[in-house]
Parts: C-alpha cells; sequence; structure tokens
C-alpha cells in the first residue's frame, strides 16, 4: 500500500512544479519506444488539474517559408510513468 501513497505524492508534486512554471519554457522529451526519444522546447501556456499545456513554435529557416505554431497536451501520469520528460528553464 506504501507506493500507492508514494505514487500520490509524487503526483501532487509534479503538478506543484508544473503550476509553478506555467508561462516559462520548457523542455519536453518524449520517449516513442525502441529507444527513440525526441526533444521540443515550447512555452508551458496553460495547466488544468489533468493536465497540460505547451505551445511550440516551428520556425522558419529560410525567408519565405511559414513558420508553424502548434500545441500539445500532456497528462501528469506522463511524466510520473517517465514516458515524457519535462525540463524547467528558470
Amino acid at each position: 500500500m506504501s507506493d500507492a501513497f508514494a505514487d500520490v505524492a509524487k503526483m501532487k508534486k509534479i503538478k506543484e512544479d508544473v503550476k509553478n512554471h506555467e508561462g516559462q519554457e520548457v523542455e519536453m522529451t518524449l520517449d516513442h519506444g525502441r529507444k527513440r526519444e525526441k526533444t521540443k522546447v515550447g512555452r508551458l501556456i496553460e495547466v488544468y488539474p489533468s493536465l497540460f499545456i505547451v505551445e511550440y513554435s516551428d520556425h522558419a529557416s529560410q525567408p519565405g517559408e511559414i513558420s508553424n505554431t502548434y500545441v500539445e497536451s500532456y497528462t501528469y501520469s506522463d511524466i510520473l510513468t517517465q514516458k515524457s520528460l519535462i525540463r524547467y528553464f528558470d
């Protein structure tokens, strides 16, 4: 039973950390299985009780190209299970 209480405490800490960094830049490392990871840098724009939203911007690499902005949502359990890792830029 103590593992369940430890997970609840970890989840609460994750939620508090994410809430405290709302509006700041974060680096998300996403696990795609078989040792494949993708790292993205974006801005943590909204925090909700069960998920949070990160906004990413693809800047145009050449003049005339269109820059793209998109959002992705993540759950706190993604971080708890280490499916996604978050690093805060202070």
